[in-house]
């Protein structure tokens, strides 16, 4: 058992995450991962789009469920989970990406049990996203889905 809040924090979001099926990005330990200070860091969750592997195209691919540590509005440091779809608020709400923030809990831990809820309703809203629908809906304009 860890003595560092810090990675104590990580573990914890760590484990809720791994047991949920999700993939820490690169496959590093998370202790090893300076998460506040690397956007980069952080879990995805592979069963976005249906399990479906995709090319990456820069501002093109939709992105999957994804989530990592970062700050908030107001330089706080948070949790953050990005739903599956279009980066940069383009297209419709249904494929839109907008970062939710789950503050820590007031004794400075990850809110586990808020995360748990999010996650129990933007995971199967990320298996069953259609990538092609998402990438029509940002090209040619806010879909009616």
């Amino acid at each position: 058992m860890t003595t560092d809040p810090l990675f104590a924090r990580q573990l914890a979001v760590h484990t809720l995450l791994i047991a949920r099926g999700w993939h820490l990005a690169g496959g590093r330990d998370p202790g090893h991962d300076p998460f506040a200070d690397d956007p980069t860091a952080g879990w995805h969750y592979p069963a976005s789009f249906g399990g479906r592997q995709m090319n990456e195209v820069a501002t093109t691919t939709p992105v999957r469920l994804q989530s990592y540590f970062t700050f908030d509005g107001r330089a706080n440091e948070t949790f953050a989970l990005v739903p599956a779809g279009n980066l940069h608020t383009n297209g419709c709400p249904t494929h839109d990406t907008a970062e939710q923030f789950v503050p820590f809990t007031p004794a400075g831990e990850a809110d586990l049990d808020r995360i748990a809820s999010l996650l129990d309703e933007l995971e199967p809203q990320a298996e069953s996203l259609d990538p092609r629908a998402a990438i029509e809906c940002l090209y040619f304009g806010p879909c009616t889905h």
